[in-house]
């Protein structure tokens, strides 16, 4: 078995995500893709350019979760490093991260540090969202107590996102994969949240660092990118907080995003998208990502395998 897998979905994002197997050359991780049905010739581009990653090209198009269960089942990593398309690194520091999650065998998830592409610092580990931490949010409007990702030493946090996500294949064993009930958003969470239930640790590890350039594929569509957003959060509540802990949490969120759209204004910024954010905490009632890939599937003709 080899010690570290790298699972990367890609979907229409062809430059972004030959730019990061460019960075990922020369590593010693076994590298799998997953394309999610792309239109511009990813698949292709990556066999021609990159001979010794392994392209997984799916007809159909599936969330986040379910494309990464489907990599995670088919590698062989005592460590699976989820990663988007849309990350490069100097320095993947593979090594060092295999050495420090075998000389702390209770960690099951751990995440790099990472920076946008002018190096400026992404907040990536979180409290996680309970009705009390998003209740103690509303009254900093999320400025306190909730950001887990600072400091030099790597550190206990509650959860880490998916953008570059360490996974131990033994906890998952126990535990399970992504919930594919998630389409996009929160089954990192969810997961995070099972592992730490059963006794295992999530840390943050800003010794390596990742460059997240945050790709654009659903930079056009903000109303169904929140409503999938909200969907899931209102979906990782009720599953973990049952119905009345969920309600108190989505409030509390979306009056977070109230007080913002009532100060952009004064900031000189739009506030439909806080608005959006606001309206979805009561109930979403619009389509979301998952409706624009059964979409898509129903164009074409594809569907996923049941």
């Amino acid at each position: 078995m080899t010690d570290l897998s790298v699972s990367i979905v890609n979907t229409n994002s062809r430059e972004l995500l030959l730019a990061c197997l460019q960075t990922l050359a020369g590593t010693p991780a076994e590298i799998i893709v997953l394309d999610n049905a792309s239109e511009d010739g990813s698949a292709d581009a990556v066999r021609e350019r990159f001979p010794d990653v392994r392209v997984l090209a799916q007809e159909f198009r599936a969330g986040f979760g379910a494309n990464h269960n489907t990599v995670i089942r088919a590698s062989e990593g005592r460590y699976v490093y989820v990663l988007n398309e849309d990350t490069t690194a100097a320095d993947w520091a593979f090594d060092d991260i295999v050495a420090y999650l075998d000389a702390n065998p209770r960690v099951a998830a751990l995440g790099p540090r990472l920076v946008y592409p002018n190096g400026r610092l992404q907040a990536s580990a979180w409290r996680f969202p309970t009705p009390l931490v998003s209740a103690l949010g509303l009254l900093t409007v999320g400025k306190l107590g909730v950001k887990q990702s600072h400091g030099s030493e790597a550190h206990s946090v509650d959860w880490v996102m998916g953008a570059a996500l360490v996974l131990r294949r033994e906890a998952l064993e126990q535990v399970g994969l992504f919930d594919e009930a998630f389409f996009l958003y929160s089954e990192e969470v969810d997961l995070q949240f099972r592992l730490r239930q059963a006794g295992w640790d999530v840390h943050y590890y800003p010794a390596a660092t990742v460059v997240h350039h945050e790709s654009q594929f659903s930079a056009e569509i903000p109303e169904r990118r929140i409503n999938e957003m909200w969907r899931s959060r209102h979906r990782y509540w009720h599953k973990h907080h049952g119905g009345v802990g969920a309600r108190v949490a989505a409030l509390a969120t979306g009056g977070q995003y109230a007080v913002r759209a009532a100060a952009a204004p004064l900031a000189h910024r739009s506030s439909r998208r806080m608005l959006l954010h606001a309206r979805d905490s009561w109930r979403v009632t619009g389509p979301g990502l998952r409706e624009l890939a059964e979409e898509w599937n129903g164009r074409v003709g594809a569907a996923p395998e049941r």
